[in-house]
């Protein structure tokens, strides 16, 4: 039997975005799909499904898996080779573990208590290495980098001897478990070392490095998440930070090579360097280059809300575009200080610089925003109203209450849209208001409510939508049909699925 995706992801204990990205890159298309257009996946796609995460756990990345599974030419003997270095490191951490045990052997106050906290210790460790490699592996899959940037990220050769992610990193765990200070000699060396494998492995490419570190910045799981805060704090505390600080750095946002205003932001960037905030700002608000402008949004966002006063003038700009990447550098550091200013935006005379606007205000979900964007419900551009659906839904339940209220709006885009909303919101204390809104004068917010009521839950809504079934217009009695027929498992009424229950019961007794 075909299974949906949100079922698929429950039972495997996978995340939907995860199924979404494998059939985003072609490594696991479900089988079919339903009218609603929803996923179906079969018995053979999760034998694939599988042979992929068996294939993970070799260390293969996701394009090797993917040809591997699907490629002829496929080199397999090229792929156990790089397995076989992978297998050979961790003998080495193994054995490096034995000198461990004996060294603790040799001592004569050493107890099974020593021995078991240093065994503890190291497969800790390891797992904590290998949690973070899989992470970065599957954040490095999803960024957005062009063919030529993936080529630099993905076929730098390593010199024999040279430094390897696995050893840094089991060397940053190692200095977290003993509290290492990141202003101490040791993490100094473990921040160059770092910056030596970022360099290495992008081919010295800043904005690939800069797209890898922002990843880490936002992505990161929890648990790793404390790495990166060590080597990031490591950086920015260098003994050579003043290098990254004076003239030269703020001298270079000039630079007519891209690639050296990108090493520019880099550094006054990591060194926060506060001072050079007015040409940071001047810079982000006349920079031609798009990778040259997320790096100086990334360094003015490092600078947290000092930043924000002078975002705030550039909102007075003449220029569209200037003022556009104001609102998205202030949308990154979303300090509620800046939330007034965005109210005002929301109404700028350019619709892309109002929907950022829109879209800030959902990501930092300051209540006193709630009403400003309410009151754009059911405007007439259509990329604004989708703009303007997100940030709403990011308010959750504190949306509930005013957009009922706009299903009773005299003006029937409103009403419309408020169903739209409420159905992306998925509350099922809606289901009696969309319910009621299936009566409405207007086609339109019949139709949405009906909509709506297909992405609710429960039995309010089911109730809703077998009422659209009965009514008399053939176009709203189609869609119910099909949102019914695509509701399996509330199939039936729920006395007569109490009733198959109660049948099913007294066989399973008899």
């Amino acid at each position: 039997m075909d299974i949906k995706i949100g079922e698929l992801a429950r039972r495997t204990g996978l995340t939907i975005r995860t199924l979404r990205h494998y059939d985003a890159l072609g490594l696991l298309k479900p089988s079919g799909r339903t009218r609603a257009a929803y996923r179906l996946y079969s018995p053979t796609d999760l034998t694939r499904l599988l042979h992929i995460q068996s294939l993970k756990t070799l260390g293969l990345t996701l394009p090797e898996i993917g040809r591997a599974l699907d490629d002829p030419a496929y080199d397999a003997q090229e792929a156990l080779r790089q397995h076989i270095e992978v297998l050979e490191t961790r003998i080495t951490q193994e054995r490096q573990l034995v000198r461990r045990l004996r060294a603790l052997q040799g001592a004569a106050e050493v107890g099974w208590t020593e021995v078991a906290q240093t065994i503890a210790l190291t497969q800790r460790i390891a797992r904590q290495v290998g949690h973070f490699m899989q992470a970065a592996q599957d954040i490095a899959g999803q960024l957005s980098l062009s063919e030529e940037q993936l080529q630099s990220l993905q076929n730098q050769p390593r010199d024999a001897g040279s430094d390897d992610w696995e050893t840094l990193l089991i060397d940053v765990f190692t200095a977290l478990e003993v509290s290492l200070p990141s202003t101490s000699p040791e993490a100094q060396t473990l921040a160059t070392r770092w910056q030596q494998l970022v360099r290495q492995t992008t081919a010295d490419r800043p904005e690939v490095a800069q797209a890898i570190g922002q990843a880490y910045e936002h992505h990161l799981p929890a648990d790793l998440h404390a790495a990166w805060t060590f080597i990031s704090e490591a950086l920015s505390s260098q003994p050579d930070g003043a290098t990254m600080t004076n003239s030269s750095a703020v001298t270079d946002l000039l630079h007519p090579d891209k690639n050296v205003r990108i090493r520019a932001a880099l550094d006054l960037g990591a060194a926060q360097h506060r001072a050079a905030l007015p040409e940071l700002i001047g810079r982000l608000g006349s920079e031609p280059d798009f990778f040259v402008r997320e790096n100086l949004t990334w360094a003015t966002v490092r600078m947290g809300p000092d930043a924000v006063p002078l975002l705030l003038k550039l909102l007075e700009s003449p220029d569209a575009a200037t003022r556009l990447q104001a609102v998205h550098t202030l949308s990154k550091i979303a300090d509620p200080a800046s939330a007034g200013a965005l109210n005002r935006v929301v109404h700028d005379p350019d619709d892309e610089v109002a929907r950022k606007a829109i879209f800030a205000l959902g990501q930092m979900g300051n209540p006193e925003a709630l009403s400003t964007l309410m009151a754009g419900i059911g405007h007439p551009d259509p990329e604004r109203r989708t703009t303007l659906s997100t940030a709403l839904v990011a308010f959750g339940e504190a949306a509930l209450r005013p957009l009922l209220e706009t299903l009773r709006h005299p003006d029937g885009q409103k009403r419309t849209h408020a169903a739209d909303v409420l159905g992306l919101l998925g509350d099922p204390v809606a289901a009696p208001a969309l319910t009621e809104a299936l009566l409405d004068d207007t086609w339109e917010v019949r139709f949405a409510a009906l909509s709506a009521l297909g992405h609710l839950p429960g039995e309010d809504a089911r109730r809703g939508i077998e009422q659209a079934a009965q009514v008399a217009d053939p176009r709203l009695r189609a869609v119910a049909q099909r949102l019914l027929a695509d509701r399996p498992e509330q199939a039936g009424s729920l006395r007569e699925r109490l009733e198959r229950r109660r049948v099913q019961g007294q066989r399973t007794q008899a």
